[in-house]
C-alpha cells in the first residue's frame, strides 16, 4: 500500500523546512499527569486535578544516502545536512513545529534529544533517535472583581506561539568579502546576494565594498 502520510519538522516561521525521508516504524507519545492524590480525613484518597504536562513524542529512523523503494520524498537530501540543520535548531530558542499529515499529530515542540550515528555498513547514511517536546506559551490570568456585586470573573488570556527567529549579525573583519561570508553562514558563497539584499543600506550600491567594523544583517537562508 502506498504512503498516506508525511512528516515535516519546520523552524524559524515556516521558512526553514525538514521532511523525514523515512518514516518511522512506530511514534511512542508520553501523555503523563500533574495531579495529586492526598488523603482527607474520612474520606479517604481523593485526586486533585492539575493541568497536564506538555507531551513528549519520539522516534527513531534514519537518514538515507541513496534512495530505495519505500522512501517518503521526492528527492534525497545529503543526510549530514539533515543532522547538522536538526543540531542547529535544538540549540537555538526558537520552538520548531511538528506535523504528520493525515493524522492528529500537530505540534509545536522543542528538540529535547537527538542522538545520531554513522554505520559501517552503510557509509554516508545516519541513524537517529529523537525526542520532541510539546511547547506552549505562557497563559495569563485576569481576575475581574464587581465591587457592587462582589462577583469576580476569571479570564484566560493566551498568546499564538511565535517561533520566528531574530536573524543574526555579523561584524565585518579586515579580508573578509561577502562571498566568504555567505560561505561561512550557508555553506555557499554564490548566495551572498542574499546578505547583500538585506544590506544595500549599509554597504551601498557595490556589493564588494565593505569594510571593517560594518554590522551586517544575515538572513536565514
Amino acid at each position: 500500500m502506498a504512503i498516506s502520510y508525511q512528516m515535516w519538522l519546520t523552524w524559524n516561521a515556516e521558512k526553514e523546512k525538514l521532511q523525514f525521508p523515512v518514516l518511522p516504524e512506530e511514534i511512542q507519545m508520553k501523555c503523563g499527569s500533574n495531579n495529586e492524590t492526598v488523603s482527607v480525613a474520612g474520606l479517604g484518597d481523593i485526586t486533585i486535578m492539575q493541568g497536564r504536562p506538555q507531551y513528549e513524542l519520539s522516534f527513531s529512523s534514519f537518514f538515507p544516502k541513496a534512495t530505495f523503494p519505500g522512501i517518503s520524498v521526492t528527492s534525497i537530501t545529503e543526510p549530514l545536512t539533515l543532522v547538522e540543520k536538526i543540531k542547529t535548531w535544538k540549540e537555538s530558542d526558537t520552538p520548531c513545529h511538528f506535523l504528520c499529515t493525515d493524522t492528529k499529530l500537530d505540534m509545536y515542540c522543542t528538540i529535547e534529544s537527538f542522538t545520531y550515528s554513522e554505520a559501517g555498513g552503510d557509509v554516508g547514511t545516519y541513524q537517529y533517535n529523537i525526542t520532541l517536546r510539546e511547547y506552549r506559551e505562557i497563559s495569563v490570568r485576569q481576575v475581574a472583581v464587581d465591587a457592587t456585586t462582589s462577583t469576580a470573573s476569571v479570564s484566560t488570556a493566551s498568546t499564538r506561539v511565535d517561533n520566528s527567529s531574530a536573524p543574526e549579525t555579523y561584524t565585518v573583519v579586515s579580508g573578509d568579502c561577502l562571498w566568504n561570508i555567505a560561505k561561512k553562514f550557508y555553506g555557499d558563497g554564490s548566495k551572498y546576494t542574499t546578505i547583500y539584499n538585506a544590506n544595500k543600506s549599509t554597504i551601498g550600491s557595490n556589493p564588494n565594498l565593505i569594510y571593517a567594523g560594518q554590522v551586517l544583517t544575515i538572513p536565514a537562508a
